[in-house]
């Protein structure tokens, strides 16, 4: 878990200072698709330095970068009117295709959808019956095999840059406009309908079934149907199953809304082939 400050500097100036304990330096291609992406009309910090640090034998890594100010979309939900919130997620849309407009490279985190291991779902099932029930496991179990249909039989999805953990929590409101997209941690290369499937499971109970409004915003720049290629429920439901088997397990309303993503995607008459 990285460490996150803000420091005052003198001028009524602030900047934000990162710091990650890992066993390689950290932030390096962080940086660089950060730097990408405002190339291309994304509102993200300008990073402002790197340093790598040996203490008591431990390596430090120091991403410095420029303080944004705001509130994020998450903490805002609450208080802007429905037009207001609307047209704020339009504009986020708008923000996720020019994120997945970045020329690719291999930098960052490589997400990939893999076939779901049997000792693990069982292991997920088992978690889910003792919290919920044997009708909710086997909602785990279905999608289970929705994944694995899905990674076996199609062929791989198309792929560009993605935030990796595109959310409310990761959208800095000021002023009545998207200031920042932050936490970049994750970003790296993978299908386009990750960061849909991201905004699915994890937006939060107002925002999580608005996925047509970020659509619509994506479409300002680019086709989201083509961006998505029909990947979007296979990257949902690995995403939920993956925090449905957290060690730190996923709060009761998480883990509902995990169940309930899958179920959508899984139950017989829902199903798109």
């Amino acid at each position: 878990m990285n460490e996150t400050y803000r420091v005052e500097l003198a001028g009524d100036d602030a900047v934000v200072v990162r710091i990650a304990r890992q066993e390689v330096p950290w932030f390096v291609d962080e940086a660089y698709l950060m730097t990408e992406a405002r190339a291309v009309g994304v509102p993200t910090a300008e990073v402002l330095g790197l340093e790598h640090l040996d203490h008591d034998g431990r390596l430090l890594s120091f991403s410095v970068q420029q303080f944004l100010p705001g509130r994020s979309l998450d903490e805002l939900v609450g208080e802007l009117s429905a037009a207001e919130l609307e047209r704020l997620v339009l504009d986020a849309g708008e923000i996720l295709a020019r994120v997945h407009s970045v020329g690719l490279e291999d930098r960052g985190v490589r997400h990939v959808l893999r076939l779901p291991e049997e000792h693990e779902i069982t292991r997920v099932a088992g978690i889910v019956r003792e919290a919920f029930g044997s009708a909710e496991a086997a909602v785990v179990e279905r999608g289970a095999e929705f994944l694995r249909r899905q990674v076996t039989t199609r062929a791989a999805p198309p792929v560009s840059l993605v935030h990796g953990d595109f959310c409310p929590k990761n959208l800095l409101i000021h002023d009545g406009a998207v200031v920042g997209i932050i936490d970049w941690e994750f970003a790296g290369r993978t299908a386009p309908a990750y960061d849909f499937a991201q905004w699915e499971v994890d937006a939060g109970d107002v925002l999580q079934d608005r996925l047509d409004l970020i659509r619509r915003g994506y479409a300002r720049i680019a086709d989201p149907e083509s961006a998505e290629a029909g990947w979007t429920p296979p990257f949902a439901i690995d995403w939920a199953l993956e925090k449905l088997g957290w060690k730190n397990p996923a709060s009761p309303a998480q883990a509902r809304r995990c169940l309930d993503v899958i179920a959508r995607y899984t139950t017989p008459w829902t199903q798109g082939g």
